[in-house]
């Protein structure tokens, strides 16, 4: 039981390390697609669209890691204004 409890703990850990991770890389990805647009200055470079389509992948992953760890519980509502009991 202690061993399982250890390996969640350690899981949780990974699980918000990820988050945390997609949420810095959207935002990398959302200045270097305002940088490649203002350095382009509206030309035909594809570069801003691929940031913002490297943008949208980091934020549906972000999307698919939050709602994994809200449907395994592993993720929960801790805020103190918020009722739980009906």
């Amino acid at each position: 039981i202690v061993e399982s409890l250890c390996l969640s703990r350690f899981f949780i850990m990974w699980l918000k390390i990820i988050i945390v991770l997609l949420f810095i890389g959207n935002i990398v990805a959302l200045g270097r697609a305002f940088f490649t647009l203002i350095v382009d200055q509206g030309g035909d470079s594809k570069r801003t669209a691929n940031m913002l389509l490297v943008r949208v992948s980091l934020a549906g992953l972000l999307l698919v890691a939050i709602g994994y760890g809200v449907w395994s519980g592993d993720l929960v509502v801790s805020s103190p204004w918020y009722n739980n009991q009906g």
